[in-house]
């Protein structure tokens, strides 16, 4: 029987996913067929606050005038109750960038999970207005969605952190998502190896944490220059394997990626180009 693969198509799987973990989930009447098209794939969790305390599941699923539902797969109320709102891509990412997401394509690769909070102010300390409950809750889908996929909190951003810079969005406001993540993690567990459900395929999962850039320094570096002087000579000259990411590397990487199709040429190593390097992730 072939390995289940999570991370393709809609997830059908979320609700019992989520009860799985103890939470108390409601299914809010068709979220199996409710979206805007399928996922191209899943990659991760995205966490917002709706901006007031009072914004209902139903209010998430239909959306505004301005913006149809649904706005995310998931509803989360102050009493920690997850509603299930659809299943299909939605609306809740819009335009920005992180480092393992293609750029604007946020909704087509996150499960979004709206969360009923004014979310109090940018500079609010963490947990500031999320009860207990709430807070408990929102710990539990990540880390149920996250160990789904066999990935760990690293998986888990906030919207501020995609699209705080092209759209100005602060949310989910009053949460540090560093300690989110820490309290994610610590939840999920340890991820058997091999995974029930491993991760995506290459570059979605091998590839994910590559992230390489002129500054950048260490024993990656030193292997993709490693792989620019030997495996791709014409490209490479006389680059000096010293492990920083410099002006010739730069050059280098370039270089590799107007001859490689269906790559951007921006000097910057990230899954998609080390893929097309085969370049192994080097412990740092």
């Amino acid at each position: 029987m072939p390995a289940v693969r999570p991370w393709t198509g809609d997830p059908m799987w979320i609700a019992d996913v989520l009860r799985a973990e103890g939470l108390r989930v409601v299914e809010y009447p068709g979220w199996r067929d409710r979206g805007h098209g399928e996922f191209k794939d899943i990659r991760g969790v995205m966490v917002h606050h709706t901006g007031s305390d009072n914004a209902s599941a139903a209010s998430i699923a239909i959306g505004r005038p301005d913006l149809p539902g649904p706005l995310s797969q998931l509803h989360l109320a102050r009493d920690g109750t997850v509603t299930v709102v659809a299943v299909g891509v939605a609306w809740h990412a819009g335009v920005g960038m992180y480092p393992w997401l293609p750029t604007n394509m946020g909704n087509w690769h996150l499960i979004g999970i709206e969360c009923a909070n004014s979310g109090t102010s940018p500079t609010a300390p963490h947990r500031t207005n999320w009860p207990n409950a709430q807070y408990e809750s929102l710990v539990g889908c990540c880390a149920a969605l996250n160990r789904r996929m066999a990935q760990n909190s690293s998986r888990t951003i906030g919207h501020k952190e995609y699209a705080g810079r092209a759209q100005g969005k602060w949310d989910p406001g009053a949460i540090n998502m560093d300690i989110l993540r820490a309290d994610i993690q610590a939840r999920i567990g340890s991820i058997p190896h091999p995974a029930p459900t491993p991760r995506p395929p290459v570059p979605v999962g091998e590839y994910a944490h590559i992230l390489l850039f002129r500054g950048s320094e260490g024993p990656q570096v030193a292997e993709l220059q490693r792989h620019l002087k030997y495996g791709y000579q014409s490209y490479a000259g006389q680059l000096v394997i010293d492990g920083v990411y410099g002006p010739q590397t730069e050059a280098a990487v370039r270089s590799f990626q107007r001859r490689t199709r269906g790559l951007k040429v921006d000097g910057i190593v990230g899954p998609a180009t080390a893929a097309a390097l085969n370049l192994r992730e080097v412990p740092g």
